[in-house]
Parts: structure tokens; C-alpha cells; sequence
């Protein structure tokens, strides 16, 4: 895939590093890369620095799936050029953040800006590891029996693990967890 936006050419994607960097050492004009921060553990800022230092036409946005690796790494992800929330990709978070920066300006999604380091520490870090699973693909509107058969375990399973969520965000229903999880970022939709 070789395509344009403005002056910066889409080239493809890359799973890991490695295939970032080739990708963005094949390219003819200038690059836009748009990265997870679930590719490296410090949410590719190394990557775009030693990107940056081979080539100066390079403009970079950061997809942040977790609202706890954006408050970890919020000083040092001022080396992109726009953050966006993963749960706003759809809602147009990915198109604004692409205008401003064709435009020459910086942008960070307004869905992160409302994220509080405290509240997400106190509400996030309540739930185990499969909670943290079951809550985006609940905010996706997904019923237990879709949820079960994605993470291949029980429906009775699922049920048991949704309720938990409602009891440790302290909300009544799905319907408010998946609000929750849209404002923190955390839907993945």
C-alpha cells in the first residue's frame, strides 16, 4: 500500500519496530506514521526518537489504548504530534488529530484530556486482568454470550465477571460501564 494524504505518504503497516523502521526507511516523501502505544513498553517514544534522528520529515500519531500507559508516559509523549484515544477513532479522534497536523499544529484528543490520574488508578487497577478484557469488548455492546465465545470462556463465566466490573466501578449497569470505559478511553472502539 502506497498512499497520500496532504505531502505525507501511508506506506503500510508494521507489527513490531523493526518493521516500522523499514517501512519508514522505504519511503520517498514524507511520513505520517500513526502507532499503537501497545507496541513497545515505553509506547514508542524511543522508536520515533531514533526515527526522527535518521529523518527529519516525520510526523507521528499515537493511538492510546490505555488510559494507565498515557498517564505513565504523559511528559514524553509530547514528542508526537497528536494523541488520540482509541475510543474516539470512530467518533472522528483520528480525523481532527490528522487535520491539525496537516495544518502544521499538534493534537491531543480531548477524551484524554479529561483523565485523571487518580480515578484511573483507583477505578482501572480494581479490575483483574480478564476484567480488563470483558469491560472494552462490553463497551463495544457486546453481549456475554459474544464476549465468551472472543475470549473462548463461559457465558456463565462472563457473567460472573461482568457483574464484579459493575461492583468495583460502582455503577448499576452495562450500559454505565460502557459509558465509563468510553470516557476513560478504555473501549477500544
Amino acid at each position: 500500500m502506497d498512499k497520500q494524504i496532504g505531502r505525507y505518504g501511508i506506506l503500510g503497516a508494521g507489527c513490531d519496530e523493526r518493521e516500522v523502521e523499514d517501512l519508514v526507511a522505504s519511503a520517498s516523501r514524507p511520513v505520517l506514521l500513526a502507532l499503537s502505544d501497545s507496541l513497545s513498553k515505553d509506547s514508542g517514544i524511543s522508536l520515533l526518537g531514533k526515527l526522527r534522528w535518521q529523518r527529519q520529515d516525520i510526523k507521528a500519531i499515537l493511538i492510546i489504548n490505555s488510559p494507565d500507559s498515557y498517564m505513565r508516559n504523559k511528559e514524553a509523549l509530547s514528542i508526537f504530534d497528536g494523541l488520540v484515544s482509541a475510543s474516539s477513532i470512530g467518533r472522528g479522534g483520528m480525523l481532527s488529530c490528522l487535520e491539525a497536523i496537516c495544518q502544521g499544529g499538534h493534537h491531543i484528543d480531548p477524551l484524554l484530556k479529561n483523565i485523571s490520574n487518580q480515578e484511573i488508578n483507583n477505578d482501572w487497577n480494581k479490575l483483574n486482568q480478564r476484567e480488563r478484557e470483558i469491560l472494552p469488548l462490553l463497551a463495544q455492546g457486546l453481549k456475554n454470550k459474544e464476549i465468551a465465545a472472543v475470549l473462548f470462556i463461559a457465558e456463565t463465566t462472563t457473567r460472573d465477571y461482568v457483574s464484579a466490573i459493575l461492583a468495583k466501578l460502582q455503577v448499576s449497569n452495562r450500559a454505565a460501564a460502557a459509558a465509563w470505559a468510553i470516557e476513560h478511553g478504555i473501549a477500544g472502539i
